[in-house]
């Protein structure tokens, strides 16, 4: 197997896994002073749809045969493995000060990286594999 299959694996491996996470280690389930649901709720909202993007696009990466679908993919992999790291920041959606989902942020956060590195080292290797395929 090359390094090519083996990192589209990896990267389809930690999108399924921050799809399934808030299943495992639990999101605020607390609620505004109004009766809404707290910030978390739609930050990973977010994050569900992300992710979802994320696995069908690391799933394209071991079916594609063209240099410039695999390197698209590949970019796209490392824009959503960014949007992953920046949903839970104040900033955009964000995440309460103190609840559960901190802990839940912080895997999101490592996993989010691993999968933007994966997408970078994929673009990599595939404009390398690009390059010297031309000389």
């Amino acid at each position: 197997m090359n390094r090519y299959k083996i990192l589209s694996w990896i990267a389809l491996i930690i999108s399924v896994s921050l799809l399934i996470l808030p299943r495992f280690v639990s999101i605020c389930t607390g609620h505004t002073g109004n009766g809404s649901p707290m910030q978390c709720h739609y930050a990973y909202q977010a994050e569900f749809i992300i992710t979802l993007l994320a696995v069908i696009l690391s799933a394209s990466l071991l079916v594609l045969r063209t240099t410039e679908g695999r390197l698209l993919a590949s970019f796209i992999v490392l824009l959503l493995g960014i949007t992953v790291i920046i949903l839970p920041k104040s900033w955009a959606i964000g995440i309460c000060e103190n609840g559960a989902c901190l802990k839940t942020a912080s895997f999101t956060t490592i996993g989010g990286s691993i999968l933007a590195i994966t997408g970078l080292l994929i673009a990599f290797l595939i404009s390398k594999t690009q390059s010297e395929e031309v000389t």
